[in-house]
């Protein structure tokens, strides 16, 4: 009898620690934008795929700098954004660390009212961002000093919250002009407003939209990191080759409902989303030279000190990049 109950308290013991083992590691992962950009983290989310692999999490939209901030004070684990802001975060002494760079450049526009038809008309005006510090800022004061135009002095810089309230501000002419990414470029294009530059266009290689964390997280949580960033690399993949499944993900975020805006944010999109989504040197590189006159630390900075390429090496060492080939041959097409 006593034998029995003891084997019975050790099974008991032992059906425990499996099924803790067993439980989903949960990871908190912010989003900075609702834009097309962001639809890999989406479709992570919609297809199961952070199930997939053993995690538990639902992104949290949280807009612009306010994504890296929550990141850096511990409420969120990893942010899905753009590489300008932790670049800056770092130079100032934060340890914020760039894992993976699916887009290297900007998905975005700076879109005006008429009558504005060319940048020198901007002069006097106000163009609305989503948040100082963000991409948008960044591309806007790219954009500017491009034209000619000095930021703050002769184009005001305005910050709305997110692509949502930039697009309405854009057409209650709050502000004359605004940095918008697919679907609201596109829908304020159709509404007959201009586009000033696209910089799709632009032969500059940034670190764009991709996923961030901190060095101590990183070291802390080095089996959570991994996971995230195969969710995010599987949600790459099936946002190239799963066309439906990237619509709907897209419309249900960004609230856009017209089949059209939709196929274009995708076809924009798919077209700048890289399959092997490494950090360059380059990348960091210019961003830093971008930075340099609002931080001089920046010129002398090591580009290599932002960034960490070791979990998508991984992935091509272990041969999960060709297993993602093989379930989403529509990708490479």
């Amino acid at each position: 009898m006593k034998k029995s109950l003891l084997l019975l308290f050790l099974l008991g013991i032992g059906g425990g620690l499996n099924t803790a083992e067993a439980q989903p590691l949960p990871v908190r992962v912010g989003y900075s934008a609702l834009s097309a950009s962001f639809s890999p983290v989406w479709m992570a989310k919609e297809l199961d795929l952070f199930e997939r692999q053993g995690l538990q999490s639902t992104p949290i939209y949280i807009a612009g700098t306010l994504a890296y901030q929550a990141m850096l004070a511990g409420e969120t684990d990893f942010t899905v954004g753009t590489g300008i802001a932790p670049v800056r975060a770092r130079l100032s002494g934060a340890d914020p660390l760039i894992v993976v760079t699916y887009i290297s450049g900007f998905n975005f526009s700076v879109i005006a009212r008429p009558p504005i038809h060319q940048p020198g008309d901007l002069r006097g005006k106000r163009i609305g961002i989503s948040r100082f510090g963000a991409g948008t800022d960044f591309g806007a004061r790219i954009a500017l000093k491009q034209w000619g135009l000095v930021p703050v002095k002769d184009v005001t810089i305005i910050q709305l919250g997110g692509y949502p309230e930039a697009f309405a501000g854009l057409k209650g002419d709050s502000v004359q002009a605004a940095v918008l990414a697919p679907p609201f470029s596109t829908e304020a294009k159709r509404l007959g407003m201009v586009e000033l530059i696209d910089f799709n266009q632009s032969d500059t290689e940034f670190t764009g939209v991709g996923l961030i964390t901190t060095a101590r997280y990183m070291s802390a949580h080095g089996e959570a990191t991994r996971r995230v960033v195969r969710a995010l690399v599987e949600g790459i993949w099936a946002f190239k080759g799963n066309r439906e499944a990237a619509l709907r993900a897209i419309g249900k975020y960004t609230r856009m409902t017209d089949r059209n805006l939709l196929e274009e944010a995708y076809q924009s999109n798919r077209k700048v989303i890289r399959l092997v989504p490494l950090t360059t040197e380059a990348g960091v590189r210019n961003v830093l030279d971008a930075v340099a006159d609002q931080n001089p630390r920046a010129r002398s900075a090591n580009p290599q000190d932002f960034y960490t390429n070791r979990f998508i090496d991984e992935l091509e060492q272990t041969g999960f990049m060709r297993e993602l080939a093989a379930r989403y041959p529509e990708a490479l097409r």
